[in-house]
C-alpha cells in the first residue's frame, strides 16, 4: 500500500474548498487505498492553522473534522527524524522528514517550495492532481495500464511524473507492450 504524507496547506485547503481533486484523494485516504502518514507535529500544525480566525472565517462548516480524522486515522510516525536545509522554507521540512522516516512514496503539497524539490531521497513530491494519476495507476495492473493509456500517453506520464517504484515499473512494462 502506498505511504503518504499531506502537507498542511493542502489540508486547509481542502477543508476550506472541497476541491474535486482533493475529495477524491481524501475519499482513497478514508477508503484506505493509501495510509497518511503524520507526526505529532505536523497534527498540531493543523489544528492551530484551522484554528486561525480568518481560517475559521472562510469555513462554511466546522473545520476539526479533518484534524480528528488525521489524529485517528493516519500512520503516527514517531517525528524522530530532522531533515534541515532540505527545502527552501525551513518550515517544510518537517514535511520531509515525516515522508523519510515514515518511508513515504510521495508528499502531496501545493507548495512551490517543496514541489520545486520534485522529489527528495526515494520520495516523490507532487502536487495533489499528479497524487492523483500516480494512485490511479498504482491500483492498475500492467494489463489494464496497457488498455487504458496510448504509448504517447504513458510516454508523457513517464517523463513528467515522478512516481513511485513499483508503479513506475508498471509503466515503463506496459510502454515495452
Amino acid at each position: 500500500m502506498l505511504r503518504v504524507v499531506i502537507d498542511t496547506s493542502t489540508l486547509v485547503s481542502f477543508a476550506l474548498t472541497s476541491g474535486e481533486i482533493t475529495s477524491q484523494i481524501i475519499r482513497a485516504w478514508q477508503a484506505e487505498e493509501f495510509t497518511l502518514l503524520a507526526t505529532a507535529v505536523m497534527r498540531d500544525e493543523l489544528r492551530r492553522v484551522l484554528d486561525r480566525p480568518r481560517i475559521r472565517a472562510r469555513a462554511e462548516a466546522p473545520l476539526t473534522w479533518i484534524a480528528d480524522e488525521l489524529e485517528h486515522h493516519s500512520w503516527h510516525v514517531p517525528g524522530q527524524m530532522t531533515v534541515t536545509g532540505a527545502c527552501r522554507d525551513p518550515k517544510d521540512d518537517v514535511f520531509l522528514a515525516c515522508a523519510v522516516e515514515g518511508q513515504a512514496d510521495y508528499l502531496v503539497s501545493s507548495d512551490r517550495d517543496l514541489l520545486d524539490l520534485h522529489h527528495y531521497q526515494d520520495i516523490c513530491i507532487v502536487n495533489p492532481g499528479q497524487f492523483l494519476v500516480g494512485l490511479q495507476l498504482s491500483r492498475l495492473t500492467v494489463e489494464q495500464i496497457v488498455a487504458r493509456f496510448s504509448p504517447t500517453a504513458l510516454e508523457a506520464v513517464q517523463s513528467t511524473l515522478c512516481l513511485n517504484r513499483d508503479t513506475a515499473i508498471k509503466v515503463a512494462q506496459a510502454r515495452r507492450r
